[in-house]
Protein backbone atom coordinates (compact mmCIF):
# COMPACT_ATOMS: atom_id res chain seq x y z
CA UNK A 1 0.00 0.00 0.00
CA UNK A 2 2.82 2.40 0.83
CA UNK A 3 4.38 1.88 -2.63
CA UNK A 4 1.09 2.69 -4.38
CA UNK A 5 0.60 5.79 -2.26
CA UNK A 6 4.20 6.93 -2.87
CA UNK A 7 3.68 6.63 -6.63
CA UNK A 8 0.47 8.68 -6.46
CA UNK A 9 2.23 11.38 -4.45
CA UNK A 10 5.16 11.54 -6.88
CA UNK A 11 2.72 12.02 -9.77
CA UNK A 12 1.10 15.13 -8.27
CA UNK A 13 1.44 18.14 -10.56
CA UNK A 14 4.16 20.46 -9.27
CA UNK A 15 3.68 23.51 -11.47
CA UNK A 16 4.37 26.82 -9.72
CA UNK A 17 7.23 25.33 -7.68
CA UNK A 18 8.82 28.76 -7.27
CA UNK A 19 5.60 30.32 -5.94
CA UNK A 20 4.76 27.42 -3.60
CA UNK A 21 8.34 27.26 -2.33
CA UNK A 22 8.40 30.96 -1.50
CA UNK A 23 5.24 30.71 0.61
CA UNK A 24 6.43 27.56 2.39
CA UNK A 25 9.92 29.00 2.99
CA UNK A 26 8.40 32.08 4.65
CA UNK A 27 6.47 29.83 7.06
CA UNK A 28 9.60 27.79 7.70
CA UNK A 29 11.57 30.93 8.49
CA UNK A 30 9.12 31.76 11.30
CA UNK A 31 10.02 28.42 12.88
CA UNK A 32 13.76 28.47 12.08
CA UNK A 33 14.38 31.94 13.50
CA UNK A 34 13.74 30.55 16.99
CA UNK A 35 16.41 27.83 16.66
CA UNK A 36 20.19 27.96 16.47
CA UNK A 37 21.35 24.60 15.03
CA UNK A 38 19.22 23.42 12.14
CA UNK A 39 19.32 20.39 9.86
CA UNK A 40 18.03 21.40 6.43
CA UNK A 41 18.36 19.73 3.03
CA UNK A 42 19.63 20.64 -0.41
CA UNK A 43 16.46 20.39 -2.53
CA UNK A 44 15.85 18.09 -5.46
CA UNK A 45 13.70 19.35 -8.37
CA UNK A 46 10.52 17.83 -6.93
CA UNK A 47 11.04 19.23 -3.42
CA UNK A 48 10.41 22.60 -1.79
CA UNK A 49 13.19 24.96 -2.90
CA UNK A 50 14.64 26.26 0.36
CA UNK A 51 17.85 27.67 -1.19
CA UNK A 52 16.83 31.24 -0.34
CA UNK A 53 15.96 30.23 3.21
CA UNK A 54 19.40 28.64 3.67
CA UNK A 55 21.10 31.88 2.52
CA UNK A 56 18.93 33.99 4.82
CA UNK A 57 19.61 31.82 7.87
CA UNK A 58 23.35 31.76 7.16
CA UNK A 59 23.36 35.57 7.02
CA UNK A 60 21.73 35.51 10.46
CA UNK A 61 24.59 33.30 11.73
CA UNK A 62 22.46 30.19 12.26
CA UNK A 63 24.38 26.91 12.23
CA UNK A 64 23.11 25.06 9.15
CA UNK A 65 23.71 21.36 8.60
CA UNK A 66 22.72 19.12 5.70
CA UNK A 67 22.73 15.37 5.00
CA UNK A 68 25.88 13.84 3.47
CA UNK A 69 25.13 10.38 2.06
CA UNK A 70 27.11 7.55 3.58
CA UNK A 71 26.29 3.89 2.90
CA UNK A 72 22.58 3.28 3.68
CA UNK A 73 22.12 6.44 5.72
CA UNK A 74 23.75 9.86 5.95
CA UNK A 75 25.89 11.83 8.31
CA UNK A 76 25.25 15.43 9.21
CA UNK A 77 27.79 17.94 7.89
CA UNK A 78 28.04 21.71 8.07
CA UNK A 79 26.60 23.45 5.01
CA UNK A 80 29.45 24.97 2.98
CA UNK A 81 29.94 26.02 -0.62
CA UNK A 82 30.64 24.83 -3.27
CA UNK A 83 28.23 21.92 -3.69
CA UNK A 84 28.96 18.80 -5.71
CA UNK A 85 26.43 16.48 -7.42
CA UNK A 86 26.49 12.92 -6.04
CA UNK A 87 24.34 9.75 -6.16
CA UNK A 88 20.62 10.18 -6.96
CA UNK A 89 21.50 13.69 -8.34
CA UNK A 90 21.84 14.97 -4.78
CA UNK A 91 24.00 18.05 -4.25
CA UNK A 92 26.29 17.87 -1.23
CA UNK A 93 29.00 20.09 0.26
CA UNK A 94 32.62 19.10 -0.38
CA UNK A 95 33.02 19.10 3.40
CA UNK A 96 32.88 15.44 4.50
CA UNK A 97 33.53 16.02 8.21
CA UNK A 98 30.75 14.66 10.37
CA UNK A 99 29.56 17.06 13.04
CA UNK A 100 28.66 16.09 16.58
CA UNK A 101 26.59 19.26 17.03
CA UNK A 102 23.23 18.74 18.70
CA UNK A 103 20.53 20.14 16.41
CA UNK A 104 17.44 21.91 17.75
CA UNK A 105 15.38 21.52 14.59
CA UNK A 106 15.24 19.24 11.55
CA UNK A 107 13.39 20.24 8.38
CA UNK A 108 12.71 17.06 6.41
CA UNK A 109 11.31 16.75 2.86
CA UNK A 110 8.53 14.19 2.40
CA UNK A 111 6.88 12.45 -0.53
CA UNK A 112 3.77 12.04 1.63
CA UNK A 113 2.50 11.48 5.14
CA UNK A 114 -0.19 9.34 6.74
CA UNK A 115 -2.73 10.12 9.44
CA UNK A 116 -0.28 9.08 12.18
CA UNK A 117 2.04 11.95 11.16
CA UNK A 118 4.66 9.51 9.90
CA UNK A 119 6.80 10.19 6.85
CA UNK A 120 6.62 8.49 3.49
CA UNK A 121 9.91 9.18 1.72
CA UNK A 122 11.55 7.88 -1.45
CA UNK A 123 11.86 4.39 0.04
CA UNK A 124 15.60 4.38 0.78
CA UNK A 125 15.16 4.64 4.57
CA UNK A 126 18.01 7.14 5.01
CA UNK A 127 16.17 9.58 7.27
CA UNK A 128 14.68 6.69 9.28
CA UNK A 129 18.13 5.25 9.99
CA UNK A 130 19.61 8.67 10.76
CA UNK A 131 16.98 9.57 13.36
CA UNK A 132 16.97 6.05 14.82
CA UNK A 133 20.67 6.53 15.65
CA UNK A 134 20.24 9.96 17.29
CA UNK A 135 20.34 9.83 21.06
CA UNK A 136 17.95 12.79 21.38
CA UNK A 137 14.89 14.06 19.50
CA UNK A 138 14.95 17.47 17.85
CA UNK A 139 11.77 19.13 16.62
CA UNK A 140 10.97 17.63 13.19
CA UNK A 141 9.10 19.63 10.54
CA UNK A 142 7.97 17.87 7.35
CA UNK A 143 7.77 19.94 4.16
CA UNK A 144 6.18 19.21 0.80
CA UNK A 145 5.21 21.31 -2.23
CA UNK A 146 1.63 20.06 -2.51
CA UNK A 147 -0.15 18.02 0.14
CA UNK A 148 -0.28 14.25 -0.14
CA UNK A 149 -1.70 12.75 3.02
CA UNK A 150 -3.21 9.31 3.54
CA UNK A 151 -6.32 9.01 5.70
CA UNK A 152 -5.22 5.48 6.53
CA UNK A 153 -2.20 4.29 8.49
CA UNK A 154 0.17 2.96 5.83
CA UNK A 155 3.56 3.61 7.46
CA UNK A 156 5.75 1.21 9.42
CA UNK A 157 6.90 1.47 13.05
CA UNK A 158 10.38 2.55 11.95
CA UNK A 159 9.14 5.49 9.83
CA UNK A 160 9.93 8.83 11.45
CA UNK A 161 7.17 10.87 13.03
CA UNK A 162 7.02 14.62 12.57
CA UNK A 163 5.96 17.40 14.93
CA UNK A 164 4.66 19.70 12.21
CA UNK A 165 3.74 19.49 8.50
CA UNK A 166 3.88 22.37 6.01
CA UNK A 167 2.90 22.37 2.35
CA UNK A 168 1.11 24.79 0.04
CA UNK A 169 -2.17 25.79 1.77
CA UNK A 170 -1.78 23.11 4.45
CA UNK A 171 -0.10 23.46 7.81
CA UNK A 172 -0.75 21.19 10.74
CA UNK A 173 0.82 20.13 14.03
CA UNK A 174 1.00 16.56 15.25
CA UNK A 175 -2.01 15.95 17.49
CA UNK A 176 -4.16 18.47 15.62
CA UNK A 177 -7.43 16.62 14.95
CA UNK A 178 -8.09 18.71 11.82
CA UNK A 179 -5.79 16.41 9.86
CA UNK A 180 -8.42 13.66 10.03
CA UNK A 181 -11.41 15.87 9.26
CA UNK A 182 -13.31 15.86 5.95
CA UNK A 183 -13.04 19.67 5.77
CA UNK A 184 -9.25 19.46 6.01
CA UNK A 185 -9.10 17.16 2.98
CA UNK A 186 -11.50 19.22 0.90
CA UNK A 187 -9.84 22.54 1.75
CA UNK A 188 -6.29 21.41 1.10
CA UNK A 189 -6.80 19.84 -2.37
CA UNK A 190 -4.18 17.65 -3.97
CA UNK A 191 -4.49 15.04 -1.22
CA UNK A 192 -4.72 11.43 -2.28
CA UNK A 193 -7.29 9.66 -0.11
CA UNK A 194 -5.90 6.16 0.14
CA UNK A 195 -7.94 3.09 0.96
CA UNK A 196 -6.66 -0.04 2.62
CA UNK A 197 -6.39 -3.02 0.31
Amino acid sequence: MKKVFRKECLNINRHNRYYYSKIIANQLYEICKNHKRILLFIPLENEVDISGLIKRLRREKKEIYVPFMEDLSFKMVKYTLPLKKKKFSILEPLNKNKTLAKIDLAVVPVVGMDKTFKRIGFGKGMYDRFFANLKYKPKIVFVQLKPCISKEKITDDFDIEGDEYISFKVRSKNGDNRINSRYFYLASRGIFNSKKT
